[in-house]
């Protein structure tokens, strides 16, 4: 009769091998050469056998379970490059960041009951129910760790054995580590035949010695209350990533109001930014408050310097003195096609701004008297305190609308409105990142990036309806913001 856990072993090892034979047959040739890695696979088997032995765990229910975390591993391999999960940028990560993150992890080794104060109930069902997740962690070790033993699929605190009341403490922590360490081990195995990296720690025997630090993290006295795991983990580990999301997103944010997307697609994605947002001020909600907040303004921060390089250009004033002089020769365009979208915020020159106002403000017969207008663009400008208009520019675009040509405004206001949504994503960009390496009370961070993003979401979105017409590329020539 054949030993009982050489027949789990080879049912675990078939169903592991299936993925990549069903890639090898379809012509993929690193599937192939897994497959060839004898090595590997006996090695793995012997693991398996080693786990499925009636001797440990204590219940044959643990056999089942380890069979089944690991054929699961093998339905969600890894497909990036490094970590199974987007980290942020990398906030440095020296070797009293490990530590501290060694001992949130090594808190719940100790006992998995302590996870129970990381979970929450988010508003979104697809979010995941754990506040600390392993995008928060700042290395991607611990960060991979705390997903094979929290938050992934089949995670280790799951295990029989984690909380079987037969086993002595250190023989549920070591289950959960050898579980982890599996987990690494594949999840490596699976991405080294297009990582160097990978394919050094396996063979390295890095996971091995990350299994051993593990075991010295989980120890009682590693970190001076391991009870306190969930503090620590607000102070050491959430609110710093925070700064990193927040820059990592103002980054997109830019990327997104730069691309020739049309206006709706752009909205959408700046939409979804601000949806992390919310879901990262959900989570740091959650979590337990820190034992002080920073005294730190609440929605200001220092406008950020200028970034080096020549620019694209954000603004047009031979466009925005274009389109007033249409309007002032035909008003009415305000009331039907692209013009009809625009607003103040499109003209980025004050007189500009003000005679548009004057226009909308008054009646078609008085729009197209420019004595009138400009008149009525003064009192606008006085009334908000602004500086005083320049009458030169003013007279100009009046004696242009009386002596002048010009085709309707329509294609030069889809080109306005372009520029404002690219300009604003620019400027939230430019601020959010300013925010996020000045800023030291991670809510406040939040609060106000969220508000310089949801802006730039309402410009998009302002002309959605509209479908108004794309501009023409950048001119080479930069200008400045005004």
């Amino acid at each position: 009769m054949a030993d009982p856990a050489t027949v789990t072993a080879d049912a675990v090892m078939a169903r592991m091998a299936l993925p990549y034979r069903q890639r090898a047959a379809a012509g993929d040739a690193r599937a192939r050469a897994a497959l060839e890695d004898s090595a590997y696979w006996a090695a793995l088997h012997n693991a398996v056998r080693q786990l499925a032995r009636p001797g440990w765990p204590a219940n044959v229910e643990h056999t089942r379970h380890d069979a089944y975390v690991t054929a699961r591993a093998a339905q969600h391999p890894s497909g990036t490059a490094d970590v199974p999960f987007e980290l942020s940028r990398a906030r440095g990560t020296d070797n009293d960041v490990v530590v501290k993150e060694l001992a949130v992890i090594g808190a719940v080794l100790n006992d998995p009951a302590r996870a129970r104060r990381f979970r929450y109930t988010p508003s979104s069902p697809d979010a995941s129910p754990y506040w600390l997740q392993p995008q928060d962690f700042a290395d991607p070790s611990t960060a991979e760790i705390w997903d094979a033993l929290v938050t992934g699929p089949d995670p280790a605190i799951a295990l029989p054995a984690a909380t079987d009341p037969h086993l002595a403490p250190e023989q549920r922590t070591a289950a959960m580590i050898q579980h982890i360490a599996t987990r690494l081990d594949y999840n490596d195995y699976h991405r080294c035949t297009g990582s160097e990296a990978a394919k050094a720690r396996l063979d390295a025997g890095a996971n091995q010695l990350i299994a051993a630090y593990l075991t010295r993290a989980s120890a009682p006295d590693y970190s001076p209350n391991p009870d306190r795991a969930a503090e620590y983990a607000v102070s050491f580990v959430l609110e710093p990533s925070i700064p990193a999301v927040v820059e990592d997103l103002a980054g997109r944010v830019r990327d997104h109001g730069l691309s020739d997307a049309p206006l709706g697609q752009i909205a959408l994605e700046l939409s979804t930014h601000v949806y992390a947002l919310d879901q990262l001020a959900e989570r740091l909600r959650a979590a337990p408050r820190s034992l002080t907040v920073p005294s730190t303004p609440e929605h200001t921060a220092p406008a950020a310097p200028q970034e080096a390089g020549e620019q694209p250009s954000y603004t047009s004033r031979p466009t925005e003195r274009r389109v007033l002089v249409s309007l002032l020769q035909d008003p009415g365009q305000l009331r039907d096609g692209p013009a009809r979208s625009l607003a103040a915020q499109d003209f980025t020159q004050p007189e500009h701004a003000y005679l548009f106002q004057a226009l909308r403000s008054l009646r078609p017969h008085a729009a197209r008297d420019p004595w009138l207008l400009a008149d009525q663009a003064n009192k606008l400008a006085h009334s908000d305190g602004a500086p005083a208009l320049d009458p030169a520019e003013l007279s100009s675009i009046g004696y242009a609308a009386r002596t002048l040509k010009v085709p309707p405004a329509g294609q030069a206001a889809g080109h306005l409105i372009t520029l404002t949504v690219r300009r604003t994503a620019r400027e939230a960009s430019t601020v959010a990142r300013a925010a996020a390496r000045t800023t030291r009370d991670p809510r406040a961070l939040i609060d106000h990036s969220r508000t310089q993003f949801q802006q730039a979401t309402r410009e998009a979105l302002r002309y959605h309806a509209r479908s108004v017409p794309e501009p023409a590329p950048h001119g080479t020539r930069p200008a400045n913001i005004a």
